[in-house]
């Protein structure tokens, strides 16, 4: 085996390993209905009733290429301009759109039309063409499809907001703030949870130099592994390479989409850096909670951290603060996805 084969065998195995560790804490810790409910990830739906969902939209050419949509039981002009989107977590190489469906599901029973996301997961089939950018691309026609299918429903969408869990955070933190504005759909509010948001080595709580190397490489679609000093110490190619698959080298002025973020203090897998990272990164911009902007300033920054005291990565333990995470979803939704939001 040549060194450049054994440098590349070393970064999949050091992402597999990450992969496999975060689905086994994951498993263990779905383990439990009350959980699940507790989590937001399960939500009481009567088909017909609370509305209607539409499964399996073709999206690409791909067996994956598929999302799902929840149509509100009533239409209503002032909410019919607007969509929830959502992104499934599992470490980038599983889980489900069929995660999502709670969330999806309460959205469009406050009234929205709503979706949920398979996208390309890291695995032996799709390792030879897997890339971050790649994923971002499939959102993209996915946002294009989503629009295309509604409009058939008489919802005519201008304005979307994106949420994900943990991987999902992480895609659509770095989609809003790197093509946000550009999208099929423009992004109006982000709502991720527990998302990865910087893959320098400090933001991780237990970080292993290798494996964040294995990981960035894998994502940037680099067949070369980024060793443990390029990632201590980053030169000028490897900090590009980092800030690429970053969401919060994209947060500045011109790119920083309002967003409602939720993470917990006592979180195993990504650690407990991220949020005050994210949170330092919006405060350089002076933005402002949503409870105190002017509602006249359309050019604010708003940001509202929302951290779990009590919970992990799950988000289980704090029903308080998954409530004031669900008002949040609503307040933005009316400033900023309704029909009279400008």
């Amino acid at each position: 085996m040549t060194a450049f084969e054994k440098n590349s065998l070393n970064k999949r195995n050091a992402l597999y390993s990450f992969f496999a560790t975060l689905v086994v804490l994951l498993g263990t810790i779905l383990s439990g209905c009350d959980v699940m409910k507790s989590s937001g990830y399960s939500e009481d739906w009567q088909e017909g009733v609370d509305g209607e969902t539409v499964e399996s939209i073709a999206y690409g050419d791909e067996s994956w290429n598929k999302i799902d949509m929840f149509f509100p039981a009533e239409f209503s002009h002032e909410k019919s301009r607007g969509a929830f989107f959502y992104i499934h977590g599992g470490g980038w190489n599983s889980g489900s759109r069929r995660d999502m469906r709670g969330f999806a599901r309460r959205m469009a029973k406050a009234g929205y039309v709503s979706a949920s996301l398979d996208y390309m997961l890291l695995n032996k089939s799709t390792s030879k063409n897997y890339s971050m950018f790649a994923v971002l691309d499939e959102i993209d026609a996915a946002l294009a499809k989503f629009k295309e299918e509604a409009s058939k429903r008489g919802f005519e969408l201008e304005r979307v907001a994106l949420g994900g869990d943990s991987a999902g955070g992480h895609l659509v933190s770095l989609y809003a703030y790197s093509r946000g504005k550009t999208a099929p759909i423009p992004v109006a509010f982000i709502a991720p949870r527990v998302a990865p948001i910087d893959f320098h080595v400090d933001a991780w709580s237990k970080s292993n130099p290798e494996m964040l190397g294995g990981i960035v490489a894998v994502m940037n679609a680099k067949k070369q592994a980024i060793t443990r000093e390029q990632m201590l110490n980053p030169d000028e190619e490897t900090e590009a390479l980092i800030d690429a698959v970053s969401p919060l080298a994209f947060v500045n002025a011109e790119n920083a989409v309002p967003t409602v973020a939720a993470y917990g203090a006592k979180d195993p897998v990504i650690g407990v850096n991220h949020l005050p990272k994210l949170a330092a990164k919006f405060a350089e911009l002076g933005a402002k909670s949503i409870d105190g902007v002017d509602p006249d300033n359309q050019n604010a920054v708003v940001f509202d951290p929302i951290e779990y005291p009590n919970s992990g990565h799950m988000l289980a333990m704090d029903s308080d603060c998954a409530k004031r995470f669900y008002e949040l979803n609503l307040k933005y939704a009316e400033r900023y996805l309704n029909a009279n939001a400008k």
